[in-house]
């Protein structure tokens, strides 16, 4: 997980088959958009994330290991200046949270599930109205 980690914020996807296995599943992918099922899909994912925010940094805040399973929570910090969420740039930055669940097989990640905080991120880039704004919208309907 850890080397996982270090490949996204290194921003060099070129060994992702070295931690990750050629024919894994994601629970919950990276991007909602991104298409799903083995690693040429999962390197699409992260390379449409990494488009849209290129100075994406991933925190691990905790990890946790048992068996074959890896958990980790984690923080990401990022400014949005590609294509995000059929958005074009904000040019804003963000900081939002993430939970990371991983199978590992044979020393590679096997199956990925990461869920984030999409609506905290949505919010700071402007895509869609703060907690009061979101709010406001519904009374008025």
């Amino acid at each position: 997980m850890r080397r996982f980690l270090a490949i996204v914020n290194s921003h060099d996807l070129a060994e992702l088959d070295t931690v990750v296995a050629e024919d894994v599943t994601e629970s919950g992918p990276v991007v909602v958009d991104a298409p799903t099922g083995g690693l040429a899909a999962f390197r699409t994912g992260w390379t449409q994330m990494l488009t849209a925010f290129p100075d994406l940094c991933v925190d691990v805040d905790s990890l946790l290991a048992e068996d074959d399973q890896v958990a980790a929570t984690v923080t990401l910090t990022a400014t949005n200046t590609g294509y995000y969420r059929r958005g074009f740039a904000t040019g804003k930055s963000g900081t939002w949270r993430g939970f990371v669940l991983a199978r590992v097989t044979d020393g590679r990640i096997a199956e990925l599930d990461i869920q984030t905080d999409r609506l905290a991120i949505l919010q700071q880039l402007g895509i869609v109205g703060g907690d009061d704004e979101l709010a406001a919208a519904r009374q008025a309907s």
